[in-house]
């Protein structure tokens, strides 16, 4: 722990139950220090699957270097000992400047802290601002918080720092309520004609021979299916004319040990002893949300949507086990509008604490805005396209939606 930064927000956040006021300290700590306390909170607490601490520690050991940051952790504790939040932030140092950034880049749907549901609520904008500051200097200085894709709002309580300059994202995120029903799932979301037309391709699927849902259960089972995950995916690029980031060795052993420490769940659809499709999701609090998905390059397999069939076979699980929702990400695809009746609004956060910081928070807001503009371009986004077909192979954060 280098840094401990002690605030006391009376006239802003009202006391908690039990403190006669609230009376903060943002400290420095690591993962190993703050284990247990980071899994008790984010048991009851506000956290997206992306933040649970297994999580976390999986993409810290293995993928942090890969994205080109450090990390650092925040905790934000009462003085009377109480966790009130825990801040997993990446770090990146870039010509003279310090940013920082929620843990997961591309590979997290979703970026938040871990929070008190209380403390979360009673969080005002003023306050939330402070407490950036301390963060910022219990970790020695930051010169800006770049906080992209962060939810306004997670189980009814709104996200204290999407409060601050905050501007939509360039995408935003599919959600679908689950019943116990999974056919009642599927009517309140799907169009009797896209019902249809998945009976349709359903049914000549079944005509290309023997097949079933496979949901990872042993290491060899997760071993498979990311085996075939990883050989789709880099078909799937590169027909695309995008670098692939799942080549990373160290990609890969973060999703491997996500995967052994039950952070994120493996699904594929199998067909004759052949794994057709895939998909990766991480689990919390009831809510199955989705991370990446794969399928067969193969035209006669393709054309019957194999993803859309592994995806649907995969909602009707997670109603039998008695989740609640589901979502598939962030980024624009036809099978999300077709599948989701929900969204779930993102926005993106600048906050500078430096002067200079002030120049990094500014262009990525510009950035941000121009990325949003070109997505909600038809014309704009078909260009892009077409030109990335042209140029040369470009690099893409894993994780980014197709």
């Amino acid at each position: 722990m280098s840094a401990i930064v002690e605030r006391n927000q009376i006239a802003e956040v009202p006391a908690l139950a039990g403190e006669a006021s609230l009376n903060w300290r943002a400290e420095l700590v690591t993962l190993d220090e703050v284990r247990d306390t980071w899994l008790a909170l984010e048991a009851n607490g506000l956290s997206t699957p992306y933040q649970r601490f297994d999580w976390v520690k999986a993409y810290a050991q293995h993928a942090l270097a890969a994205d080109g940051v450090a990390l650092k952790i925040v905790r934000v504790r009462s003085t009377g000992g109480r966790a009130l939040a825990m801040l997993p932030l990446a770090i990146r140092r870039r010509n003279g400047l310090t940013t920082a950034s929620f843990v997961g880049g591309k590979h997290a749907n979703f970026h938040m802290g871990v929070y008190d549901p209380v403390f979360a609520a009673r969080l005002d904008e003023p306050a939330a601002r402070q407490m950036l500051r301390d963060a910022a200097m219990a970790m020695g200085g930051v010169d800006a918080f770049i906080l992209h894709c962060q939810p306004v709002g997670w189980n009814g309580i709104t996200n204290p720092l999407a409060r601050i300059n905050a501007q939509a994202s360039p995408s935003q995120a599919y959600r679908l309520p689950l019943l116990s029903d999974c056919e009642a799932t599927l009517a309140n979301s799907m169009s009797s004609h896209a019902r249809k037309k998945h009976r349709n391709k359903r049914a000549r699927f079944a005509e290309l021979g023997r097949s079933r849902l496979v949901v990872a259960g042993t290491a060899a089972e997760q071993a498979q299916i990311l085996d075939a995950f990883f050989r789709q995916k880099a078909v799937r690029l590169a027909q695309m004319n995008i670098a692939d980031p799942f080549s990373d060795p160290s990609v890969r052993r973060f999703l491997t040990q996500a995967a052994a420490n039950g952070a994120v769940e493996l699904a594929a659809l199998e067909l004759n002893d052949r794994l057709v499709a895939t998909y990766i999701g991480a689990v919390h609090q009831g809510r199955f949300s989705g991370m990446a998905t794969s399928f067969e390059p193969d035209p006669a397999i393709m054309k019957l949507s194999p993803g859309e069939i592994l995806l649907i076979e995969l909602i009707r699980v997670q109603c039998r086990k008695g989740l609640k929702l589901l979502d598939l990400g962030v980024g624009e695809a036809r099978y999300k509008a077709t599948i989701c009746n929900q969204t779930e609004e993102l926005v993106d956060s600048f906050v500078a604490i430096t002067p200079k910081g002030h120049l990094a928070a500014s262009a990525s807001r510009q950035l941000q805005s121009i990325k949003r503009a070109i997505k909600a371009s038809p014309l704009a986004s078909g260009l892009v396209a077409r030109l990335r077909k042209l140029g040369p192979v470009r690099p893409r954060p894993s994780g980014e939606a197709d």
